[in-house]
């Protein structure tokens, strides 16, 4: 009994060793954010605001934020060659994210995100123009977690926000392997909206550093709403037919117009969360291989479970004064399970727990562990730290634990790393929104097909922190280990 003592106290003493470390990178990292002014006031969320929408001439330049839908006949030709959308689990050429300092927090999260992103391959940093300060302070910031220098370069592009899977590049694939670009619309915030075109003229994409083709549709389509098996099958959200198709196009328009630019033969629709600011698919399922999906689960005893009146009355449900956030997802369960790929084989699908929304400052927060992004085999995955009033924090590590192996259940082999998103998640996105993939050059023989760290085994200890690849996790691959060690012990 003396020996299990004296090793609980010695775990103890190592773990208040780890936490003073931690802290004192932490106080490093605020000391080095804190010396760079804001660049902005307001953060901007996912969707325009009430207050954007009200006062478009504080966020817009005069005359530039009316939007006119095109007609679906006069949309640019497509690429002559056949075409798809790669699914996002396959291989990389590399991935992007877009920074704008927001604040300390902020920041950090960014490194944390570089911290995983280092092992799938090379990152591009856009930063919004004349800003050099905070690119210095993230140097420092990367320097300080030992990221390598050459796994990351910084690029600049004038911003409005830093929700890049939105606005885009969103990138197609022809049969060769020549990549397009595809340019939606996202006109209310003009600078934002002409990235993917200077983008797509640039000379870092392609190694000869030639432009990549794109075409501008004009449709008003975010790519958080796209979720692609890189075979033929797109998944989207209802609002696809919804408040991002133009007016006067039917939905026979939009599905051409998908098949055309995107490759997608067969579409599935699936139902939104009902209050979610944005409609978009990427905070409730997410395809981790191309038969493999992750999807959101609500317990059948949900707080809005169709019988509490919301006080909304704008949703993305037929009745949001009585949303059913379990039932809609059981109805996609039962959408998917009726579908197939278009080779005929089945979806094989995990279920990931959610947690209830809570209301911050008028709006229904969503916290989803989904709204991930994979690169090469790793996952910047958001998570969830601060407890609601009915939630502990061992609540929230549990639900964490969940999450990761859903994940790897999903995709045995793939290494989760595990973001605090509690600050920007109340805005309606996490990792994925605030990232981009960008996919090998690679012809349709090499596609799709899902890619896994090569340091991972496949036994039983598969999956994040089974291999080594430099992440330093638990065997939950959990940057929280120490606490949720601590827990164990106590």
């Amino acid at each position: 009994m003396r020996f299990i003592t004296i090793a609980i106290i010695t775990a103890l003493y190592v773990l208040a060793a780890d936490f003073a470390v931690a802290e004192t990178d932490l106080e490093r990292e605020r000391e080095i954010a804190e010396q760079v002014p804001l660049q902005v006031q307001r953060i901007p969320s996912v969707h325009p605001t009430a207050d954007e929408l009200a006062n478009p001439e504080l966020y817009r330049p005069h005359n530039d934020w009316v939007y006119t839908p095109p007609a679906a006949d006069s949309l640019p030709p497509p690429p002559e060659d056949a075409v798809l959308r790669p699914g996002e689990f396959a291989e990389m050429d590399s991935t992007i994210m877009a920074i704008v300092n927001y604040g300390p927090v902020y920041l950090t999260m960014w490194a944390d995100m570089m911290e995983a992103f280092q092992h799938g391959g090379h990152t591009y940093v856009i930063f919004s123009t004349n800003t050099l300060s905070l690119q210095n302070s993230m140097t420092s910031l990367f320097d300080g977690r030992g990221i390598d220098p050459e796994s990351y370069t910084y690029l600049e592009y004038p911003l409005d926000s830093i929700w890049i899977r939105d606005y885009g590049p969103e990138f197609g694939l022809q049969e060769d392997g020549t990549r397009f670009i595809f340019d939606a619309d996202y006109s209310w915030r003009p600078n934002d909206d002409v990235v993917p075109i200077a983008i797509a003229n640039d000379d870092w994409i392609n190694e000869d550093g030639s432009p990549i083709p794109y075409y501008s549709t004009k449709h008003e389509l975010s790519g958080g709403n796209i979720m692609s098996d890189g075979n033929g099958t797109c998944f989207f959200s209802h609002i696809v037919y919804g408040y991002e198709k133009p007016s006067g196009w039917s939905d026979a328009d939009v599905d051409d117009l998908m098949r055309d630019y995107l490759g997608c033969e067969q579409i599935i629709i699936l139902n939104s969360i009902c209050l979610d600011g944005t409609g978009h698919i990427d905070l409730y399922a997410k395809l981790l291989t191309e038969t493999s999906i992750l999807l959101s689960e609500y317990p059948s005893d949900t707080y809005f479970d169709g019988t509490v009146d919301s006080g909304e009355n704008f949703g993305h449900c037929d009745d949001p004064r009585f949303p059913n956030d379990y039932q809609d997802q059981e109805d996609n369960l039962a959408i998917i399970e009726a579908s197939t790929n278009l080779d005929g084989d089945p979806w094989q699908i995990t279920r990931l727990p959610m947690l209830e929304p809570f209301q911050d400052g008028g709006y229904w927060v969503y916290r989803s562990h989904m709204n991930s992004q994979i690169f090469n085999g790793h996952v910047a995955m958001p998570s969830y730290y601060a407890p609601q009033p009915d939630e502990t924090a061992e609540y929230l590590l549990d639900v964490e634990e969940a999450a990761i192996a859903a994940y790897e259940a999903a995709a045995p082999g793939i290494v989760v790393h595990p973001i605090d998103s509690d600050h920007i998640i109340p805005l309606a996105g996490a990792m994925h929104c605030i990232s981009h993939e960008i996919p090998a050059p690679k012809p349709w023989a090499g596609w799709p097909g899902p890619v896994v760290d090569a340091g991972v085994d496949s036994g039983p200890d598969a999956g994040s922190g089974g291999g080594d690849d430099g992440c330093g996790c638990n065997a939950l691959g959990a940057k929280s280990a120490p606490a949720s060690l601590l827990s164990i012990l106590l």
